[in-house]
């Protein structure tokens, strides 16, 4: 946290997930940031990006080591930005108090690049997020955004429903999921960031079919998932937390 000042709980606990995520090498953040540079890396030098919904910033902020002439983060939350502005470690990078949904600070067709990183799940409106991207993007502009993935992280209620099925030794050994179907708000009880903050939850087709009704081309979908440890494959080798999702916008 910054400098001392009080911050509401959501926004404590929010800051010190990302922290401890950051600081593990093995952390689905680390996997997904080398995905976005391997995506958006060649269209990086001299760009105009925006980071929607960028939390305390640190996508924001790997992205601007690479040549783009700024990122520009924003976020809804007064004080997740005064958090990216107090870590910011770049001329290029600025921060704005926004709303995802509308983007009204940014001009129409300003941007080369948008990104967001495990965000979308947050915004209540994410048709109104796609339009707003649409509107802020210049022509063949690039959308790439990554979310935990819809068909396996889907609601659940702690601590009565696991997400996963357990050997007799107690390892996860398959994703269970059962609501697939049921879109909307949800929150899982239990100590972890879903029973703090809650998600939205939408399936895979609905994204995609809005994307495309937003006016964005399609261009690839990936789905990380974590090396074979030694001999074995664990569960994470074989089913995907997380989902990147490229598209461009049409003319």
């Amino acid at each position: 946290m910054a400098n001392g000042t009080v911050y509401d709980q959501h926004v404590r606990f929010y800051v010190d997930f990302v922290d401890r995520g950051l600081a593990d090498p093995s952390d689905v953040r680390h996997q997904l940031l080398g995905r976005f540079k391997e995506i958006v890396g060649d269209r990086l030098s001299g760009a105009s990006v925006c980071d929607v919904a960028c939390g305390e910033g640190y996508l924001g902020r790997y992205l601007g080591r690479f040549g783009p002439r700024e990122v520009v983060g924003i976020d809804a939350s007064t004080q997740l930005i005064e958090i990216a502005r107090l870590r910011r470690d770049g001329e290029n990078l600025t921060y704005r108090v926004d709303d995802a949904q509308r983007l009204a600070t940014i001009a129409d067709a300003s941007m080369d690049i948008v990104v967001s990183q495990l965000a979308i799940t947050d915004i209540a409106d994410h048709r109104a997020m796609f339009g707003a991207v649409r509107r802020i993007l210049k022509n063949h502009g690039l959308f790439v955004f990554s979310l935990l993935h819809p068909c396996f992280e889907g609601p659940f209620r702690a601590p009565d429903e696991s997400q996963f099925l357990l050997d007799s030794s107690a390892t996860a050994v398959a994703v269970v999921v059962r609501r697939y179907a049921t879109e909307g708000h949800w929150q899982s009880g239990g100590t972890g960031v879903r029973g703090h903050m809650g998600a939205y939850h939408r399936m895979l087709s609905t994204l995609i079919n809005d994307l495309i009704a937003a006016g964005f081309v399609l261009q690839r979908m990936d789905e990380p998932v974590d090396e074979p440890v030694g001999d074995g494959r664990g569960l994470g080798a074989e089913v995907p937390r997380s989902l990147l999702i490229t598209a461009a916008a049409t003319e």
